[in-house]
């Protein structure tokens, strides 16, 4: 991923309606798209070929020196896996294969605000770009899933009011299921006022309102039942706890990204309910000091860690997988973390071989999951709000930018 990760409430957003609209029932894989992808990705091991100076096209060559002091060289160390793949797939599945999930938490009306400079105490600064959109941790991870070709139901609530009818539009225009949202009528929806600088930092200011007004009792289980695998973001604790254990029982997996206040709330058990992870390094700390829970070395489970501008790096009971991300030039950073969330998802999900039974512990299995991932990431940093179409096309344009990317990523036993 490239760019902080940042977001209003209690972690960052993602995601706006696909170019090519993947509600419609077409897949973005289809057509022309998969042969251009198939040439681009071998124009990319012809460049990496001469770059090495080694026509067999193997990594490394007989001195293990892979060239050039990129993470590639890394695979000399005796605790470094050189199983690494050369081209991993990044072509999303046939239609057959789309991953339904339910994504519950926060739904959001964001108000972003850009301006040159923050201005100090007392101070006063001009407006440049002030936009207006739905946000959320929930509610942005589904819409990206959506636009990378998945099935999404989001659940959470929103108020009774002009906001809330907002955002639930919002969502059901981008293809998102929100027939689930709880309609608080005594609470109004949470509006989150992101304020963005030159430099694509923000601050926040927020209402709680609504957003945590759901409880798992709300959720319907034929829904859940039907469902692939269920994605939890900021929520009440025991709320959190309940969904994890109701997608269990229903065979779905589960994936968990708690957010800034993951030290500060009772999120035990939805923490050791949950198959994966997400958190940035500055929450994989706090996690590590005031929890049983050490993401930097788990013991049972995957966690994807957030790096900001230094990509993200896969921790598993049976090693790592590290990526530096891509390179992007920030204008708001609020959604990297979600549109990462989104990306993983996305890839993992549609391969058995990973999700069949609970989530793989084999590093190796999640390159082409952090490759997306940190692609999506960097493309939400350029993009103003936190709503970012994360269209395949975009994710392989983002690719092609690096044809070294395989070589980049690092894998750990």
């Amino acid at each position: 991923m490239s760019g902080r990760d940042g977001a209003p409430g209690d972690d960052p957003p993602a995601g706006d309606p696909a170019d090519g609209d993947p509600s419609n029932g077409a897949d973005p894989a289809e057509g022309e798209g998969v042969d251009d992808w198939d040439e681009t990705v071998a124009e990319w091991e012809s460049e990496v070929d001469e770059w090495e100076g080694d026509p067999s096209g193997d990594a490394s060559d007989a001195d293990g020196d892979a060239g050039d002091g990129t993470a590639a060289d890394a695979a000399s160390d005796d605790d470094v896996d050189p199983a690494i793949d050369r081209d991993p797939d990044l072509t999303p599945d046939d239609a057959d294969r789309v991953p339904k999930v339910v994504s519950a938490g926060h739904i959001n009306w964001d108000v972003t605000i850009h301006v040159d400079s923050l201005p100090e105490p007392d101070g006063e600064t001009r407006i440049d770009r002030l936009e207006q959109s739905g946000g959320g941790s929930a509610a942005n991870v589904a819409v990206g899933l959506v636009d990378l070709g998945g099935q999404s139901v989001v659940y959470g609530s929103v108020g009774g009011d002009e906001s809330g009818a907002l955002a639930l539009r919002e969502l059901a225009s981008a293809g998102v299921d929100p027939g689930q949202v709880l309609v608080d009528a005594d609470e109004p929806t949470s509006v989150k006022y992101v304020i963005v600088d030159g430099g694509g930092e923000l601050l926040m200011l927020a209402n709680d309102g609504a957003n945590e007004s759901f409880s798992a009792a709300g959720l319907d289980r034929d829904t859940l039942a039907a469902a692939d695998h269920l994605h939890l973001t900021g929520q009440q604790p025991e709320t959190a706890a309940a969904l994890a254990t109701a997608a269990a029982e229903a065979g779905a997996t589960r994936s968990f990204d708690p957010g800034r206040r993951v030290a500060d709330r009772e999120f035990d058990a939805a923490l050791h309910a949950s198959d994966v992870l997400f958190v940035n390094d500055r929450e994989a700390d706090a996690l590590d000091a005031a929890t049983d829970v050490d993401p930097w070395e788990p013991d049972d489970r995957v966690v994807a860690i957030k790096l900001g501008d230094e990509g993200a790096t896969v921790r598993t009971p049976h090693g790592s997988v590290s990526h530096p991300g891509f390179d992007a030039d920030p204008v708001d950073t609020t959604g990297a973390g979600d549109a990462f969330a989104a990306g993983f998802l996305a890839a993992a999900l549609r391969e058995p071989e990973i999700t069949g039974d609970g989530f793989s512990h084999d590093p190796r299995d999640y390159q082409a999951s952090i490759l997306v991932g940190n692609a999506c990431g960097a493309v939400a940093t350029e993009s103003v709000t936190a709503r970012t179409d994360l269209s395949w096309d975009r994710v392989r344009e983002r690719m092609g930018e690096s044809p070294e990317t395989d070589l980049l990523i690092e894998v750990r036993a």
